[in-house]
């Protein structure tokens, strides 16, 4: 065999689809756009030939015939898949299967096979590196909300091909609602997927949870987009911490403690710290005005004080007196 022959019939052996069929006449169009000069006879002789060396598939019973890998074929890498690209595609498994595409993680499925396959036979660090490695979350752990059949796959699919879907949807309240969304982004947080979308042919910008969502259809037309959206940008705006406002000059009093971890991870580029006369901590930031920055603070419980802005220190103290009347009342039942 010729070594043109060989890189040619390797080229055919690439253009062979996994997941849907190709016709000679397609293979044959992928080799010419390639640079090889071939009829399509000798595409059919090659895949004949091919047909008995590896998991080929050919349907047979139309024609013309359609052409693929075998359901089980496994990956040919050359070069073979080392270690560390295996270590690479487990952890892609592991970590990221939630934020790709269904179809995606299809064409994918035999790289992780094989990623497996080469982990199991390693030897060294690298074999258990994936049980001495983990991703959590702060704060308490929640459970994952249930998600309906299908939903997941069809906001992907409408998310992918950038069309629109019509879905039923259970607002905060319970009721139920048939939206037309045009989705724009997905976002995890946690253990919560929110789709970036508008609706019907309005411009704002939403958040809808895909656990609420049922019945999703994707619709031909295409989703329409906001001029100048930017899903970075969107999240950098803070609207994932529900924004109360501009920016602000923060000032509060932590317990020394409570304020140590600030000393390494900062508040905000102009964060400073200060020792109080008191033996608390003085600190300064300024920050978005959000409600995760009043979840933050609240979460010290009595170990923060909220000095300014003069209006946060007034809401926070309304809270702490609401929390006084709950906790000194007769409302707990007895244990």
């Amino acid at each position: 065999m010729s070594g043109d022959t060989l890189l040619r019939q390797w080229a055919l052996l690439k253009a062979i689809p996994r997941h849907t069929q190709a016709t000679v006449a397609e293979l044959h169009r992928k080799l010419v756009e390639q640079g090889f000069t071939i009829n399509k006879r000798t595409i059919e002789r090659d895949l004949l030939m091919l047909e008995r060396l590896f998991p080929l598939s050919a349907n047979k019973n139309s024609k013309p015939y359609g052409w693929r890998w075998a359901r089980d074929a496994k990956v040919m890498d050359i070069p073979g898949m080392d270690p560390p690209t295996a270590l690479s595609f487990k952890l892609v498994e592991q970590y990221l299967e939630r934020l790709m595409p269904r179809s995606t993680l299809g064409h994918l499925g035999p790289h992780f096979s094989r990623a497996n396959e080469v982990l199991a036979q390693a030897r060294g660090p690298l074999k258990s590196w994936t049980e001495k490695v983990r991703v959590i979350s702060r704060g308490q752990r929640l459970q994952e909300p249930i998600m309906q059949p299908g939903v997941l796959d069809g906001v992907y699919e409408a998310l992918l091909r950038e069309k629109q879907f019509k879905v039923r949807y259970r607002t905060k309240s319970g009721q139920e609602k048939e939206y037309v969304v045009h989705p724009l982004g997905l976002v995890l947080r946690d253990q919560v997927a929110y789709l970036v979308c508008t609706l019907f042919s309005y411009d704002d910008v939403l958040q809808l949870v895909l656990h609420r969502m049922s019945s999703v259809e994707v619709l031909d037309d295409p989703a329409v987009r906001p001029a100048g959206f930017d899903l970075e940008a969107y999240i950098r705006s803070n609207q994932f911490d529900y924004p109360e406002g501009g920016p602000i000059q923060l000032e509060v009093l932590f317990e020394a403690e409570a304020a140590q971890h600030l000393s390494e991870t900062w508040l905000s580029d102009d964060q400073r710290l200060e020792p109080a006369s008191d033996g608390r901590v003085r600190v300064r930031a300024t920050v978005a005005d959000t409600q995760q920055l009043r979840w933050w603070l609240l979460g010290f419980g009595d170990r923060v004080e909220v000095v300014a802005p003069a209006a946060l220190r007034e809401e926070f103290r309304h809270v702490a007196e609401r929390q006084l009347r709950r906790y000194s009342g007769k409302t707990a039942l007895p244990a």
